[in-house]
């Protein structure tokens, strides 16, 4: 048999999985042929090693990459908790940016008589600068008004420009309960007054 045959049932005989005759011809052949004896030898070893040695040389820069990634993505994800543990205190502590996000100013009315007359309501976010008007400067009021919960009634509320121009006309309220302003324009000031029974009242305007 000639040796490109032999050469040609190497990797079957290698595998076992060629005939006995067909095995039997070539042990045969490559006892008496020094060339397909030493391709055979080639055949079955350095190949073999060769390819596990490529196999591990592969896989090193992917494990130098996935190693380096998991640092990435551990570095991220600490570095944004913090970004948010500090953006929250930010929030929750330094006043001038929670009345920016979170824009509310409360006024504070006693009422003295059950007179029908109205009265006006001055503001404040802080308790201790008051003022008369409202202005809606930043995208983030939501144009609503609340009627405390902890008032003892119903209260009468109306909404001036100001040149004292009635704006929204009166609107009653329940104790707890949130009125829309959404006629109300931005960057105008707009000034609150009320009319209720005899009493303590908090109004709050988000």
């Amino acid at each position: 048999m000639k040796c490109n045959i032999i050469q040609d049932l190497l990797p079957s005989y290698i595998d076992g999985i060629c005939s006995d005759d067909t095995a039997s011809e070539v042990e045969t052949h490559i006892e008496s042929c020094t060339q397909c004896n030493q391709t055979l030898q080639i055949m079955r070893q350095p190949m073999q090693y060769i390819a596990e040695t490529n196999v591990e040389e592969a896989k090193e820069p992917f494990k130098r990459i996935n190693k380096k990634r998991r640092v990435q993505v551990i570095a991220a994800s600490l570095l944004t908790f913090f970004i948010m543990i500090i953006g929250y205190q930010v929030f929750q502590h330094v006043g001038v940016v929670n009345q920016y996000f979170s824009p509310m100013v409360s006024g504070i009315v006693n009422i003295t008589d059950n007179s029908e007359e109205w009265q006006s309501i001055s503001f404040s976010h802080n308790s201790i600068d008051q003022q008369d008007f409202i202005e809606y400067d930043s995208i983030f009021w939501e144009k609503k008004v609340v009627n405390d919960a902890n008032n003892e009634s119903n209260v009468l509320l109306r909404v001036k420009d100001e040149q004292g121009n009635i704006i929204i006309d009166e609107f009653l309220i329940s104790p707890g309960k949130i009125a829309d302003l959404e006629k109300l324009k931005k960057n105008q000031k707009y000034y609150f007054e009320i009319k209720a029974p005899e009493g303590r009242y908090s109004i709050n305007a988000v």
